[in-house]
Formats: structure tokens, sequence, C-alpha cells
């Protein structure tokens, strides 16, 4: 994640120097070190450095396929026009904390390294949480940290990233849905028929995407649901039935289990997404525009070592068509 530790006061103060120079280790050892809130990031989202406020895509819609022509005349001229654009807004994000006066005099080494290590870990689980809210919450907005902040996550089109009324730019492309109220089920018959759904979804230019559907994403409370889709991905024959056939999902999909997304009781929603697609959209899409730095400095008041840290970054949707919510509250109902 490449933490920046700027130069401040405490490295110039004699009571701090020493504890300043070990504490400063231990973040850069924190931010070396990859974690599981890593790994979640780049599973659910295409990451992207930014030097700009903002972030905004567009594109243009598709050619048709080519015409058969009678000899000699002219090729037909395509009507090409710019897709939905969307502009992705970078926030700030700050957490100060504090080593005592106290710890110092009683030489707490282990409890100032704990304290300097929780803050770069507090800062890679906010991006995990970002990434998380972001993606699997119903709505146009999704709330972060302890304040609930709200932020956008609508798409091009200003639906939200699942909606059941999805347009196109060309007006002869039918309203498509990604979110889908039907539960998960018993083996992998829902599964099927959602992928499917997927790999037909309609570009703008009403051309169908093509894209398979390889990764689903759970809420860490769901263990029923684990257990179905581990055997669905893991068994030979198929999950749920007493037929001596093949199981045909067996290798062809990816879990991950999101420990930052709680299931409401009752409820076990699921998300599958695409993984080409959402690398050939940027659907999902986090971007850092400032690295974790922090800053430390001696309170002149109480003589404690502060430590600020702060970073830009943001997570939204530049396309849908990478990702189906199944099990939500509201949405298409299959029959």
């Amino acid at each position: 994640m490449a933490i920046v530790i700027s130069k401040s006061s405490a490295l110039n103060d004699d009571l701090w120097k020493p504890t300043g120079q070990v504490i400063n280790a231990v973040m850069q050892d924190a931010d070396n070190e990859k974690t599981e809130h890593d790994t979640l990031v780049k599973d659910i989202a295409v990451e992207k450095k930014s030097k700009k406020y903002a972030e905004k895509q567009t594109g243009m819609t598709s050619l048709s396929s080519f015409d058969v022509v009678p000899e000699g005349d002219n090729a037909p001229t395509d009507d090409m026009q710019e897709t939905m654009p969307k502009l992705i807004i970078h926030k700030a994000f700050m957490k100060e904390v504090a080593m005592t006066k106290e710890m110092l005099d009683d030489g707490d080494i282990d409890g100032m390294r704990t304290i300097a290590r929780n803050l770069v870990l507090g800062y890679k689980r906010t991006r995990a949480e970002l990434a998380t809210n972001a993606l699997v919450t119903e709505g146009s907005e999704f709330v972060i940290g302890p304040k609930k902040t709200k932020l956008d996550k609508t798409t091009g089109d200003g639906k939200s990233v699942f909606a059941t009324d999805h347009k196109s730019v060309k007006a002869n492309v039918k309203v498509q849905s990604n979110v889908f109220t039907n539960a998960f089920g018993n083996d992998a018959s829902m599964l099927i028929r959602l992928a499917n759904i997927g790999r037909n979804f309609l570009n703008d230019s009403g051309q169908v995407t093509g894209y398979g559907f390889d990764k689903i994403i759970i809420p860490g409370n769901c263990y029923k649901l684990e257990e179905t889709i581990q055997r669905i991905m893991k068994s030979s024959l198929l999950v749920g039935s007493d037929y001596n056939d093949v199981n045909t999902q067996k290798g062809k999909w990816t879990l991950v289990v999101d420990p930052l997304w709680q299931a409401v009781e009752g409820t076990e929603p699921y998300i599958i997404m695409s993984d080409a697609a959402n690398k050939a959209y940027n659907g999902t899409v986090f971007y850092d525009r400032t690295p974790l730095d922090v800053k430390s400095a001696v309170n002149n008041h109480n003589r404690n070592l502060e430590y600020n840290g702060y970073g830009r970054m943001s997570c939204g949707f530049y396309n849908w068509r990478h990702v189906i919510l199944g099990g939500a509250s509201q949405g298409t109902t299959l029959t």
C-alpha cells in the first residue's frame, strides 16, 4: 500500500526520538504485510491509482455487424453514440492515535507497537469496508465509517448498481435487471440460471456481452449457504440430487466469503460476478488517490506522542453488467 511517514517534530524530540523510530518501523512492517483485507479488495474490485480530484469514465457504443453490400455500393455508415458517463469522487479518511507519556515512562513498548500496528491495519480494513459496503448494499447509497456517512453507488444510468430497470444508450435496447429475490437454493439450478442471464446481458448497442460468470461473493455469517456452494464447487456428482450425473459446475467458480458483509438474520443474499466483465468494463473500481500518510507530533500540553493517519480513496461503478445480486429484499422474481 506504500505508507508515507512524514517528517515531524517527534523524531526531533529528545524524549520520544528513540521510541518514535521503533514505532515508524512497526508501521512500515504492518504496511508491507499482506492481509485478508488487501486480498478482499482485489477480489471484488479493479484497483487503480488516481492523481485527480475525481475520475470520470465514458465510452462509445459498439458497431453493429458488417453488412453485405451489392457490388460497387457504398459501405453503410454506423451510428455510434457516447455511453453514459460516470464521475467517481474521492473522499478523505482520517484517524488519530496517541502513545501516552505514561506508556513511555513505564517502558510499554509492546503497547505502543500494538497501537502503531493497529493504525495501519485499521486503514487496510477501512479500504475493505469501503469496497464491501459499496458493492453489497441495496439501494442507490451506502454508508461508511462510525459517522455512517452516505456515499453514492449509482452507475452512469443513474440507477443503483443493482436495479430492475437498467436502460441503455440506444432506445431499442430492452430494460434489464441484475437484482433478483430468488434464494440460492440447495443445488446449482438458480446459480446456473442467473449465470446464463448475466452471460446474455446486452450492451448499450444491444449486442450480447457473452461474459462468463465465475465468482460468488457471500456474507461471512451465512454458513449454510457457504456449505452448499462448497459442495457445488467441489462435488463430482450433482448436488442435492439422487441422480448419478456429472456436476457441470465443479471447478468453474471461485468463492469469496466476505466477513465484512453481515447478512440480516434469516436472509442469505449472494452476488455472482464475471471477473472478465469487471475488468473489461471497469465495473467495480477502487481508487487509491492518496496512500496512507502518517504524521506524528508531540503534544506539548500532555507530552503524548500523537500519530495522525490520512488517506483519500473511492469505490464506485462505471457499469453494472459484471454483477448480479440474488436473494435480494426487492427485485425481479424468477418463476
